[in-house]
């Protein structure tokens, strides 16, 4: 009897030993090196079992310990399937280093056929294979292949009864980039390259059969690819079109190196990449593309149900681009000059209408009389009974212009529409009743633009700008303004029937180039000052316009107008206040209100 129950567990815990044969061997590791382990032949009773258990007990307390300390957690672990032996499912990585233990003992095709054989249908390129004394080990690219080469761990027996082992985890290939490293790239370059469609392939660059032996190529790394885009940048200068797809990219502000070796690039392809925002695009925008293929990458699936939004998104960075993703885009409307001398040269006054312009002329010059002068009733005369007037600041600068703040009328800020209206000055009394309020002003003139861009016999489109200076605070701040009128023809001569003014804070660069373009010396033409310049032509023009003004407003004559402001030394103010401490006293002649017929 005690030989039978002898022989039972010999041969039970024989059988068991079989089973899990290849674990312990597998990961005598885990043991120690002193431990033996167990002597396959010998009779183990009930010992198997228990070891299990103690050994799942001991991987429970690990694997809790390092739940329990993040830092020293794998991160690159996954899953762990408990079994005849550990599995490890490798995370999604870039790049992973693959070791065969005890593969230096067998040929290189050998043991890739063997692997490739076993995983089928799948396939893989192995990147710089090498040997050493005690292993093989080469490199992928791809973390489904990293996971199916390690399902091929013990799995494959060699000629020799060996089994194959399998060790999979990330890393990347060391290189370096030196004289003979570049040649090789020179050599690769120049099969890739279609001199007659002058296009460059560097699609899949890393995998290219005639480097992987040797060499990395990884185009993701800056340093590669700026090795290759210099090699590329002096041999073909003129290249047309570049193919970069599938390189793994994922920065490409080095790309932006391309609009400097390559002027004449018209189709990049750089799809099957890794670029996440379309932002990122901005590095080749520079770029005369007319096609350009981005399929592939995270990008694309932001718009998935935007494809508008995309074609928009891409057209802003590629005004000319005829196709995108392989598809053909409408014509693009753009505005193109060939020879840049066509360009016209920028003006101070702008006009095509030679009588528009002289209208135009005087028009402005009696408007800014009025307007710089103490007492701005007078601009009744010139806006008609059913005239608009609305004003606007620059939102940046609302802290330095927010004596005018209150009356901005910005639509993209203003969403009241009773604060809309109220903003928007509406007839002859009230315009003039806003501008009177505004703080006193002395206009530069030499600083002043004016463009007539449309100008018929029923109205007259004006746009000035310049720089004023306000008078009324001890600074005497400079604002920079434009002011656009729509004037019609009203009796004798024209009124304002729109206008819109924006008032801005010139910036430090522009306060430089007025001090230069005003010199200290030079008399600015203004109406209280019209009569130092004399000898200028321009003065001799605001003379006229201050008397027809003064005539105006006072019923006088043009003769007695004129006496009225030599009196004064031209000066417009006193010349009005003189002419109204007279009437009051009745002491002005009445052939002073006689008119000439």
């Amino acid at each position: 009897m005690s030989r039978k129950l002898n022989k039972f567990w010999t041969d039970h815990n024989s059988l068991a030993s079989f089973e899990n044969r290849r674990y312990i061997i597998s990961h005598d590791d885990h043991m120690g090196r002193n431990n033996k382990g167990f002597n396959l032949g010998e009779p183990r009773p009930c010992i198997q079992p228990s070891f299990k258990i103690r050994f799942n007990r001991f991987l429970d307390k690990t694997f809790s310990r390092e739940r329990n300390n993040p830092p020293y957690r794998n991160r690159n672990l996954k899953e762990i399937q408990f079994g005849p032996r550990l599995q490890f499912i490798v995370n999604k990585c870039s790049w992973y280093r693959i070791s065969i233990p005890f593969g230096h003992k067998y040929k290189r095709d050998y043991v890739l056929n063997s692997l490739l054989s076993y995983m089928a249908p799948e396939v893989f390129v192995p990147i710089m294979y090498k040997t050493t004394p005690y292993e093989a080990n080469f490199y992928v690219d791809d973390y489904k292949t990293a996971n199916a080469l390690l399902n091929c761990d013990h799995k494959i027996t060699m000629v020799d009864g060996f089994r194959l082992q399998v060790r999979v985890k990330p890393g990347f290939p060391q290189y370096e980039i030196n004289d003979k490293y570049k040649e090789r790239l020179k050599q690769v370059i120049s099969k890739r390259y279609v001199q007659e469609t002058n296009a460059l392939d560097l699609s899949k660059f890393h995998q290219d059969p005639s480097l992987v032996d040797d060499y990395c190529c990884a185009l993701f790394r800056p340093s590669i690819l700026m090795a290759v885009l210099d090699i590329v940048g002096e041999h073909i200068p003129t290249l047309e079109v570049l193919n970069l797809e599938s390189n793994k990219l994922l920065n490409i502000d080095k790309l932006s190196e391309l609009n400097k070796k390559f002027l004449k690039l018209k189709i990049l392809h750089i799809g099957d990449n890794k670029i996440k925002d379309i932002y990122q695009i901005d590095a080749i925008k520079d770029l005369k593309l007319e096609e350009l293929k981005l399929t592939g990458n995270p990008v694309c699936n932001k718009y998935t149900c935007q494809q508008n939004k995309y074609i928009c998104d891409i057209r802003k960075r590629f005004p000319k681009l005829l196709r995108l993703d392989d598809t053909d885009l409408p014509q693009p409307i753009v505005f193109d000059v060939i020879d840049p001398a066509k360009i016209p040269k920028s003006q101070k006054i702008f006009f095509t209408d030679t009588n528009a312009q002289q209208i135009a002329y005087r028009f402005l010059q009696q408007y800014f009389t009025i307007l710089d002068s103490e007492n701005r009733q007078f601009l009744l005369d010139a806006y008609d009974e059913q005239a608009y007037f609305s004003m606007t600041i620059t939102a940046s600068y609302a802290n330095k212009l927010n004596r005018y703040l209150i009356n901005s009328r910005n639509l993209f800020r203003i969403c009241d529409t009773v604060k809309r209206q109220k903003s928007l000055k509406y007839g002859r009394l009230p315009v003039v009743s806003f501008i009177s309020e505004m703080p006193r002003t002395r206009h530069l003139l030499d600083t002043f633009t004016m463009d007539i861009t449309l100008a018929t016999q029923t109205m007259m489109f004006i746009t000035t700008t310049g720089y004023f200076q306000e008078l009324d605070n001890k600074e005497q701040t400079i604002r920079y303004f434009n002011r656009t009128f729509i004037i019609v023809p009203e009796g004798d001569g024209y009124c304002i029937r729109n206008e819109q003014l924006h008032i801005s804070q010139p910036s430090d660069a522009q306060l430089k180039q007025l001090n230069q373009q005003i010199q200290p010396n030079t008399p600015e033409l203004l109406p209280a000052e019209a009569a130092k310049s004399t000898d200028s032509e321009l003065s001799k023009v605001v003379r006229q316009q201050m008397i027809m003004v003064l005539s105006q407003q006072t019923n006088m004559n043009f003769e007695w107008s004129l006496k009225c402001l030599e009196e004064m030394q031209w000066n417009y103010d006193n010349a009005f206040s003189a002419f109204q401490e007279f009437f009051k006293r009745g002491q002005i002649p009445s052939e002073a209100f006689t008119k000439c017929t």
